[in-house]
């Protein structure tokens, strides 16, 4: 009889996971050896419609020291919302410098339900923060 509470105990780690948000992915592609082309893609997997996508786009050199970031808004007001389970994508054009192209790193810092007045922030670790 205690097998399959065991069975059962064991089963609730595997399918008990927590959900994350959104899939950051970044595809930096060197052109021409001239320019980097930056494509920064987000996947909603939160449940609700996003009205509005802002983050910033972190710079480092091959040396993994901080250049600077860069603000994108993926999701105006006055766009389609972000469905669950639908990506959007913006592109952001770098000249390349040095003998090692650059690396990027994507922050989410603002992001706003459709329907809802309020505007969160989130963070991997710590989830949704309200901000406004």
């Amino acid at each position: 009889m205690k097998h399959p509470f065991i069975l059962l105990y064991l089963t609730c780690f595997l399918f008990g996971g927590d959900q994350v948000p959104f899939t950051i992915e970044i595809r930096p592609r060197v052109i021409d050896n001239a320019k980097i082309l930056v494509n920064v893609e987000v996947i909603n997997h939160v449940g609700r419609p996003v009205d509005y996508l802002e983050g910033f786009l972190a710079t480092y050199s091959g040396e993994k020291e901080f250049i600077g970031e860069e603000r994108m808004v993926l999701i105006y007001n006055y766009e389609p919302v972000l469905q669950t389970g639908f990506s959007t994508t913006k592109t952001i054009t770098y000249p390349l410098e040095g003998n090692k192209p650059p690396t990027f790193k994507f922050t989410i810092s603002k992001v706003k339900f459709a329907g809802e007045s309020r505007v969160f922030a989130w963070h991997p670790k710590a989830g949704f923060i309200r901000i406004d």
